[in-house]
């Protein structure tokens, strides 16, 4: 670790050697579900090519007819359909899609049924809202308006005191590229859902739909869910120009979709009314609600906004009101254990706690089953190699936290140790993996340790009446299971004013976070309906820098670098002016289309991997042929920021910077990954504000109408410690 003393360092003390409200939308039934889920397959990886406007194919991929038609299809002939085929065959010359990944297996196994089951006909399409005298500042794009309309409409329906409090989301985008009804439905029970695990009120919040029969645009009090309360303050709140950060805001920092509509008037009122009253770090209208329930159900926003702090033991005892030692100690527990479970590789035990909110429950995961981690040998002491937390909400949701074999916390478990069906990679990530997975709360499970024991003498190496005090009868876990299954269950129903047929972030985030993205999806994203204009702009010269060229020929591209560039693509199109995700923890490099300053940064190792001991120094150069502004910011593992080097700090061409000026950083014997970030423009800009807070990484934030005419670089080292 190299910042933590720093900090302590330069305080004063001496120098050591630095170290490192529901709509009645009635629900869909699961067979409209299921051709839902083909449609949207078609849509998404066949539409580009195949549909009714395209000169290149003789049907339409997503109308039935058109498929039996061309004999593309054979309604209950699933082998004998050309479509399956296509999909199926190792021949790449023949395999659909074509250039584009294979279909997930899964995938192709809904088609199958789709046309072994008859091949029915896809539900139709919601229409898309017009809109009435459309502004100028919206000609050609699809939605924006409507949106924008809906919430400006809301927002004066509001009393005055509740304005600054309201926030909106929306799903409208999906109508420009098409969306079932089903789709829309699976978008709003999988917001519902988020913002009420983000959550530690008792009431269950509602989502009001403020666009009537359309339902894409969501509003909902962050009051409610306790979002609007300060978690981090201005370090120097004299300077700032916004003294603290509310949860929301945090969120608002990470989102790459904010755009501004400088010459629209129904924005113009918005701001005036709304954005600029509501004081919000980054002035956003709405979010995206795909993006946002992939995003915030992860880290950094997800430990964030539920101030998950770093260890275990501070876990049990700020969060869930838990003396986890003491229990075990008094016997109060009742543990199980598994051999094979969905998750986990090896055998499993876990452990439930009786806690103010309901239950809490503590995974034991192993690397192995042999040896010392076969849980037979000693079924009382127990050292698993790490675990999954699970914890009543107030609301009786579920809070998750995962944490290492020594309670350290983690943002994903080892996939050699645990994985996750449902993520493209495999990787369990924190909370996404676990919300997707405990659909109904708690999974059931039979205990094998206690029939294990129960016949066999004494005289087994350990304390067979221990065992059996820990380890209760089936039919006492199964009850207490059942129990917290009712009570997950019963809130959930509250959620979403129902039970829940189809569990709906799955679908959701899946399809946000793995779907290829070809050029029809982007351009609707962006509120283009023709996408055909759009490959040749692809194919000048600013985009194919920014490795966008897939699009230009009916390629594909991943979201990650999709949302990358997606600010830039805004702003060199004109469709708006872009809300730069600068601060963005999750965006650690940033470089502005074709302007800004060339600069290396590195260490005097030239390495990012190192040990105890290790003495190095930051080196930040400037390769250009001007001169320029620097400020360089370091991160710790607990994600406490410093400003090593502040903003207004000049190098000529040529220069190099070195941090600390004399002498070097020595790295201290702690794991994990810490940040060394440099900002850099051709111009002075004003510095940036550091808030802190407790349980919550800190954010380093610029005010970005300080800093429009002259773009930031930002640059990122990751210096990882053995």
């Amino acid at each position: 670790m190299i910042f933590t003393v720093y900090r302590t360092w330069i305080r004063g003390l001496c120098w050591v050697g630095m170290s490192a409200c529901w709509a009645t939308v009635a629900s869909a039934d699961l067979d409209s579900i299921a051709l839902t889920e083909v449609k949207g397959i078609l849509r998404s990886r066949c539409l580009e090519c195949h549909r009714a406007e395209a000169s290149s194919t003789d049907f339409d991929v997503l109308d039935v007819e058109s498929l039996i038609k061309s004999k593309t299809v054979a309604p209950g002939d699933a082998d004998g359909s050309a479509l399956m085929r296509v999909i199926t065959t190792d021949d790449p010359e023949v395999r659909m899609p074509q250039d584009l990944p294979a279909l997930p297996a899964e995938e192709i196994e809904k088609i199958r049924r789709w046309i072994a089951g008859g091949a029915k006909a896809f539900p139709e399409d919601v229409q898309r809202p017009e809109v009435q005298q459309q502004e100028d500042a919206f000609a050609g794009l699809v939605g924006v308006e409507y949106v924008l309309k809906q919430i400006l409409a809301h927002q004066r329906k509001q009393k005055p005191d509740h304005q600054r409090y309201i926030r909106y989301f929306s799903c409208n985008h999906l109508l420009t590229r098409g969306a079932t009804r089903d789709e829309l439905n699976l978008q709003r029970d999988a917001l519902a859902k988020t913002i009420n695990h983000l959550t530690y009120e008792r009431d269950p919040v509602e989502l009001e739909i403020i666009d009537g029969e359309t339902a894409t645009v969501f509003a909902v009090d962050i009051r409610k869910l306790g979002w609007h309360a300060d978690v981090l303050k201005a370090s120097d709140s004299f300077l700032a120009t916004k003294s603290s950060l509310d949860k929301y805001d945090l969120i608002l920092l990470e989102y790459p979709y904010g755009i501004g509509y400088e010459d629209s008037e129904t924005y113009d009122r918005l701001e005036r009314e709304f954005l600029k009253p509501s004081e919000m770090v980054r002035q956003i209208p709405y979010l995206r609600s795909d993006w946002f329930c992939s995003t915030a159900l992860q880290p950094v926003l997800y430990h964030d906004i539920m101030g998950l702090p770093h260890t275990v033991s501070e876990l049990e005892r700020d969060i869930i009101g838990v003396d986890a030692d003491e229990e075990l100690h008094h016997e109060r527990i009742h543990r199980g254990a598994v051999i094979l479970s969905g998750v986990s590789r090896n055998n499993r035990a876990a452990e439930r706690y009786s806690a103010p909110h309901g239950a809490y429950w503590k995974s034991i995961d192993y690397s192995s089953n042999v040896g010392s981690e076969n849980i037979f040998r000693d079924p009382v002491d127990l050292h698993g190699v790490g675990g999954e937390m699970i914890f009543n909400l107030p609301n009786g949701l579920q809070g998750y936290y995962l944490a290492d074999a020594a309670g350290n916390r983690l943002d994903a478990g080892p996939t050699a140790i645990v994985t996750d069906k449902f993520a493209e990679d495999k990787v369990v990530r924190n909370a996404l993996s676990c919300v997707r997975c405990h659909d109904k709360g708690i999974k059931p499970f039979k205990d094998v340790v206690r029939p294990a024991i129960e016949s066999l003498p004494g005289h087994l190496g350990f304390n067979k009446k221990q065992v059996l005090a820990l380890y209760p009868e089936q039919d006492e876990l199964s009850a207490l299971l059942k129990k917290d299954t009712d009570r997950f269950l019963g809130a959930l129903e509250k959620v979403l004013g129902r039970p829940q047929s189809i569990e709906p972030l799955v679908p959701v985030t899946r399809r946000y976070l793995e779907d290829p993205l070809l050029l029809g999806t982007v351009a609707g994203e962006l509120g283009l309906e023709d996408s055909e204009d759009m490959a040749a702009v692809f194919r000048s010269r600013q985009f194919t820098s920014l490795g966008l060229l897939p699009l230009a020929s009916k390629g594909a591209i991943r979201r990650d670098t999709w949302e990358d560039y997606f600010d830039q693509v805004v702003h060199q199109l004109g469709l708006g002016k872009p809300v730069v995700p600068l601060d963005a923890i999750s965006r650690r490099n940033y470089a502005p289309l074709g302007v800004g300053p060339d600069i290396t940064l590195t260490t005097t190792r030239g390495t990012r991997l190192f040990g105890a001991g290790d003495k190095i120094a930051i080196l930040v150069k400037n390769n250009g042929k001007l001169p320029i502004f620097i400020e360089l910011i370091g991160t710790s593992t607990r994600g406490e920021n410093i400003v090593l080097v502040p903003a207004g700090t000049k190098l000529s061409p040529g220069q190099e910077h070195r941090f600390p000026e004399e002498g070097t950083l020595t790295v201290k014997a702690a794991t994990g990954q810490e940040f060394i970030t440099v900002f850099s423009s051709d111009q002075s800009f004003v510095a940036g504000t550091r808030y802190h807070g407790k349980h919550t990484a800190d954010r380093y934030v610029h005010d970005l109408s300080t800093i429009n005419t002259a773009p930031i670089v930002k640059k990122t080292l990751v210096i990882e410690t053995r």
